[in-house]
């Protein structure tokens, strides 16, 4: 009966585990060139850029931190939740009886609730970087 028991956690801790890797589909943000196509300073093109981001920001809702993605295979954001849900979830598992258990269930769930606020972070981003764009192209400027 006890070793059911631990086959069924580790089937189900084993199964969240699956889901968090294959929902944390997280990549570094693109890098956006801009290319004055009207002889602009460089002074110009940097008051431009900052009038365009403020510009974005209103429309969208949204300012990027110069850091929203960590570039890495897992977001920090996902690993926090993991991390918060581990803890949770080892509460909560001391309390059924597998400490350990619980623990990676709730670290999967955690996971899983981190990469879910990434991939709205990165759907604000993509709709900033169209507003910005939008705006640099209003000024004569070619946005890759």
């Amino acid at each position: 009966m006890q070793e059911n028991k631990k086959a069924n956690s580790s089937i189900i801790v084993a199964n969240a585990i699956a889901l968090v890797m294959t929902s944390l589909n997280i990549g570094p943000a693109q890098a956006q060139y801009v290319y004055p196509q009207r002889g602009q300073s460089p002074e110009q093109q940097f008051t431009d850029e900052n009038e365009c981001s403020n510009w974005a920001t209103q429309q969208t809702g949204y300012r990027p931190s110069g850091n929203s993605d960590s570039g890495g295979i897992i977001s920090d954001r996902a690993l926090r939740g993991a991390a918060r849900g581990a803890g949770i979830g080892a509460i909560g598992g001391l309390i059924g009886g597998n400490a350990g258990t619980g623990a990676a269930i709730g670290g999967a769930v955690g996971g899983i609730s981190g990469g879910i606020r990434n991939h709205d972070e990165k759907q604000q981003r993509k709709n900033f970087d169209r507003a910005f764009t939008s705006c640099m192209q209003g000024r004569g400027y070619n946005v890759n």
